[in-house]
């Protein structure tokens, strides 16, 4: 399983269609003003993450959140 730390994401569909990742420390915030980060994911574990752009995460399976932020940026978000 691949893991990503400590990155910030802004952009469009930043992890799109990624499988079998752990993403740790990391933030979805940005000017790109980006969304659905996580879409089409499957097998995805998410810690400690901070998300401040639109539909963080759209058709995913098998989704792991804990200890992550959420403002009310967030729209529709799980």
């Amino acid at each position: 399983m691949k893991t990503i730390t400590n990155k910030t994401f802004d952009e469009e569909r930043a992890l799109y269609d990624s499988h079998d990742i752990t993403v740790r420390d990391c933030a979805f915030d940005g000017p790109a003003d980006g969304e659905s980060a996580f879409k089409e994911c499957g097998n995805i574990t998410v810690e400690h993450c901070f998300f401040n752009l639109r539909y963080p995460f759209w058709h995913d399976k098998g989704l792991k959140l804990t200890g992550s932020e959420m403002t009310e940026l967030c729209r529709a978000a799980l």
